[in-house]
């Protein structure tokens, strides 16, 4: 939905189209140009001069200027697409870290309720046992305090989850009227199993991020690009050519009378046709562009120094994920193993004492109360992987399962 939707994202595909169509007019040649000219004595006095005119002038490009323009408008089509690739990866990182949040809050919530249910049963048996005197006041205080703490820890994770999926919407670019059905589940121990089963290996992992990061990509491309610049600019420093050739046509008319074939005076008249050919060259140097080179060698070195930096970098990001992303997945695997379980039936055994007189208040109060923080702690482990293997892709570069 977001790479449909999400305005950043669809900004940059616009960035695309923009270097598609520069590539195109990249490789457009030099138009030639026609040149129409007459000219008359008339005005002058001299009625009867004439001329006439016709050039056709080409501009030609010396080294390889077109070809050099291709290359530079290339790399820059090649830069916004790798552009785009990186805010692809950006988002599917927001999107799934952002899922986590709402989904955990959500399920929090709803952990929550499950052993509030059980707290008011206790809490309705403690108030009639202090009405029948079986009780102390305080116990039934007591109850009710934990009994508000845990209402107001369920509504603030409520909220927190209602905010967290608006988050969810502004991110995939909908708004927050429109509805958004997603899976209210993180993994499970199944999803783990098969993970691990056919997980890379941390060796694997670093080298297909050295080969797929689109921000590696990037800075790669922007050192050939300003190689490409540079040679580009040295060869705008070396003269254009441009070829001519033009038709004139001269016509003179003199006072003195001459004769014609019959002998009949007739007014002299000269007329020339010349046709002439020419070559103009520009008198510069290349010290012309050389601001130009020297800028983009400025450019290739910088986008060198910080694609060596990132190389250095990615293996230590790579394995910081994959080392969070290992632990969260084994702090699930011994949650999953029964603890969760094991603690629910442990407050139902601790409820059930207490209702036969065997066990405190206090007692039930902090066995509810473990429960509560095993089950938030459960659900953070899973929340945990979901990030951890978020982040993991995201320093690999693409999608792992």
């Amino acid at each position: 939905m977001a790479l449909k939707r999400n305005g950043e994202y669809l900004a940059l595909t616009q960035r695309v189209a923009e270097a598609q169509a520069l590539l195109r007019q990249a490789g457009v040649r030099l138009a030639p140009t026609v040149e129409i000219e007459a000219s008359t004595g008339k005005p002058l006095g001299s009625p009867g001069e004439e001329e006439y005119s016709a050039g056709f002038f080409q501009p030609i490009e010396t080294a390889g200027k077109r070809d050099k323009r291709i290359q530079v408008a290339q790399k820059a089509l090649e830069l916004a697409q790798a552009e785009l690739t990186e805010q692809r990866r950006q988002l599917a990182f927001q999107i799934e870290t952002q899922y986590a949040e709402a989904v955990a809050a959500t399920q929090k919530a709803a952990a929550l309720d499950r052993v509030l249910a059980l707290s008011r049963q206790s809490y309705r048996l403690t108030e009639a046992r202090v009405r029948e005197g079986d009780a102390a006041p305080l116990e039934q205080k007591l109850f009710l305090t934990e009994l508000s703490r845990s209402e107001a820890q369920q509504a603030a994770l409520n909220g927190l989850a209602q905010s967290g999926f608006l988050e969810l919407k502004r991110v995939i670019g909908i708004t927050p009227s429109d509805p958004l059905k997603v899976r209210m589940e993180l993994y499970v121990d199944a999803d783990f199993a098969a993970m691990a089963a056919d997980f890379p290996s941390l060796a694997e992992l670093q080298r297909s991020a050295l080969q797929n990061r689109p921000d590696l990509k990037l800075l790669r491309l922007q050192e050939e690009q300003g190689i490409a610049e540079g040679t580009l600019a040295r060869a705008e420093g070396r003269p254009d050519l441009t070829a001519s050739v033009r038709y004139v046509r001269r016509s003179s008319q003199f006072p003195q009378l001459g004769l014609n074939a019959s002998g009949a005076p007739v007014p002299l008249v000269d007329r020339a046709n010349n046709l002439a050919f020419g070559l103009s060259i520009p008198i510069f140097t290349g010290r012309r562009t050389q601001g130009t080179v020297d800028a983009a060698k400025a450019r290739q070195s910088e986008a060198q120094r910080r694609r060596e930096f990132l190389e250095s970098s990615i293996p230590l990001d790579v394995e910081a994920a994959y080392r969070q992303w290992d632990a969260a997945r084994r702090a699930v695997s011994i949650f999953g193993s029964g603890v969760i379980a094991q603690s629910e039936e442990n407050l139902i055994v601790v409820q059930e004492s207490y209702r036969l007189g065997q066990l405190r208040i206090m007692d039930v109060l902090s066995e509810q109360r473990r429960l509560i923080d095993a089950q938030v702690a459960y659900i953070d482990a899973q929340a945990d992987v979901t990030r951890a293997l978020a982040e993991l892709e995201r320093a690999v570069g693409g999608t792992i399962r």
